[in-house]
């Protein structure tokens, strides 16, 4: 791993990383402990979304059918490691993902270390197994509730080709319309996506332009959809020199794949790191087409 993102991305593509040329599996009252990853580089106090991996002996546990029960403590300074704060339910989001992902949603009320105990199914019995989170009062990339940056990224007015704008092998035309300012000046809800396909450093960022495509084509009528790729063209060489495209560094992100809905107001309404399912999304881009406030839980 060079030093293109933060630790946090070592987060993120530790599934994805362990899952190579290895059969997923589910959990087996024979095999080793199951060991959780949180699959997120930045938390914050406020509302979160906490996505969970599961290795077993090294190899990603991938059951649609499992759910994970979550118990938060707070452990930094008054805190009480046998106090529990929240709870939450982790279900299952890996459709369509290399790995499997259990995602939870969770207030996390103040800032310092946290633990979160999960309560993870197994044949002989439930294991339960603590994980350190770190809960910063904010965090380096844009948070719920801040206004957009508006970045002036480029379109397909720009190139002489989609091919010169997107490492996308199938790209649709309809996300490279807009720069991120002339959505916001719109008036119309939007979702942008921090993306590299071609590049991609935990592997979901094809997959989750699959799953905005399909969202584009119901909702593509009321809400704006954007891609802007990581690495300038040409992609390969960018990658290698950890060359970032001007918009990155505005919304100061520090890992990939990033995708925020914002809405007609331009202020940021849900933001998602790493994968994202069609089943999790969904609900909160119809929220958004109405008008709504969003709300990602499930």
């Amino acid at each position: 791993m060079q030093s293109r993102f933060t630790l946090g991305v070592v987060l993120l593509v530790a599934l994805a990383v362990a899952g190579c040329g290895r059969q997923a599996a589910t959990p087996t009252a024979e095999a080793a402990p199951v060991a959780p990853v949180i699959a997120a580089s930045e938390l914050v106090v406020g509302f979160n979304r906490l996505p969970f991996g599961l290795l077993q002996g090294g190899v990603p546990l991938n059951d649609p059918n499992l759910s994970l029960d979550v118990t938060l403590y707070y452990v930094g300074p008054g805190g009480d490691r046998t106090k529990p704060v929240t709870t939450a339910k982790a279900v299952y989001r890996g459709q369509g993902l290399p790995v499997g992902l259990y995602v939870a949603y969770a207030n996390l009320d103040r800032a310092g270390g946290w633990e979160a105990e999960i309560a993870i199914p197994q044949a002989n019995g439930v294991q339960k197994s603590r994980i350190r989170l770190d809960v910063s009062e904010r965090s380096f990339a844009p948070m719920v509730g801040d206004k957009a940056i508006p970045s002036r990224n480029l379109t397909a007015a720009d190139v002489p080709s989609l091919d010169r704008l997107t490492s996308d092998p199938r790209p649709d035309p309809d996300f490279y319309r807009l720069t991120i300012a002339d959505a916001l000046a719109s008036g119309k809800p939007f979702v942008v996506s921090f993306a590299t396909p071609g590049y991609c450093q935990t592997a979901v960022c094809s997959p989750n332009m699959a799953v905005l495509k399909q969202l584009k084509s119901e909702f593509g009528d009321r809400v704006n959809f954007i891609h802007v790729e990581v690495y300038p063209y040409p992609f390969g060489e960018s990658f290698q020199q950890a060359k970032l495209v001007p918009s990155m560094r505005e919304w100061n992100l520090r890992t990939e794949p990033w995708t925020f809905l914002v809405d007609g107001n331009g202020v940021i309404q849900a933001r998602y790191e790493g994968g994202i399912t069609f089943d999790e999304l969904r609900p909160a881009i119809a929220q958004l087409a109405a008008g709504e406030p969003v709300n990602p839980a499930p």
